[in-house]
């Protein structure tokens, strides 16, 4: 399938059955929102996690099938099975049986049944496995299996750390997980909000990529994309223009 099909079995993370939601009514395009480049919401221990996935399902699409470009109509999109989820969370759809139709706006809930304890915090990586039925006319129908690990949530102890550092804290955590080999994150704290400065560099000196970033006082994150680096030992830094904090990341793609 093309890649808006890939995409859109990213949504199904968040689905379990007959969750309680409306999907957003902002939005019209297909697709899934919060998309993967926006990410989700961190949890914080202590408080309720409460995260609606509206989900709008292509009805048909292109696909290059035995060699040839053939339209497709999307029969549905189901979840097969979910995986990587933090401790008491749990996953309602909108959909019944988990099967969201071809061309169909729908919505899911992903929630703490409990909310998230210190012992909880960490960065969880979600594994997804979906089936999409698609009919291809003379081909028939034709099932495709993926398997989507990009998304992440992260469970923190922020609201306390925020409580705790002082006009002058600067920090930068470690890169999760470490090697990247799809996409990993840097959590970096801040006592006040000002732009630094995100900076990649290989082992030989030459920058890889330059960022301004606009942060926020208390706990920010920084995403790393492996597919724009080619594989090896690199060094990234943040600069708050009073001080650079650097560490190491190693690229396996």
């Amino acid at each position: 399938m093309n890649k808006i099909l890939l995409t859109l079995t990213l949504a199904f993370a968040f689905i379990g059955a007959n969750a309680q939601c409306t999907p957003d009514p902002q939005y019209t395009l297909v697709g899934i929102y919060p998309d993967s480049t926006a990410g989700l919401p961190n949890a914080i221990v202590g408080q309720p996690y409460n995260e609606v996935i509206t989900i709008i399902a292509p009805l048909d699409t292109n696909v290059v099938f035995s060699g040839f470009p053939v339209d497709v109509t999307i029969i549905d999109i189901v979840l097969d099975s979910v995986h990587g989820l933090p401790a008491n969370f749990s996953y309602d759809c909108a959909a019944p049986n988990c099967t969201f139709l071809g061309g169909s706006t729908s919505c899911a809930v992903l929630k703490s049944d409990i909310n998230p304890t210190a012992a909880d915090v960490g960065l969880y990586q979600i594994f997804m496995y979906t089936t999409t039925r698609a009919d291809a006319g003379l081909f028939g129908i034709q099932p495709q299996y993926d398997i989507i690990d990009y998304y992440y949530i992260e469970v923190s102890n922020a609201t306390a750390l925020v409580n705790q550092f002082s006009l002058f804290t600067f920090q930068m955590n470690d890169i999760y997980p470490n090697p990247v080999n799809n996409q990993s994150k840097i959590q970096f704290i801040i006592g006040e909000p000002k732009d630094v400065i995100f900076s990649v560099f290989n082992y030989l000196g030459e920058k890889m990529d330059e960022q301004i970033i606009p942060a926020n006082r208390g706990v920010n994150d920084i995403f790393i994309n492996a597919n724009n680096y080619p594989n090896g030992m690199y060094l990234y830094s943040i600069n708050n223009g009073e001080k650079i904090i650097s560490k190491r990341m190693m690229i396996t793609n």
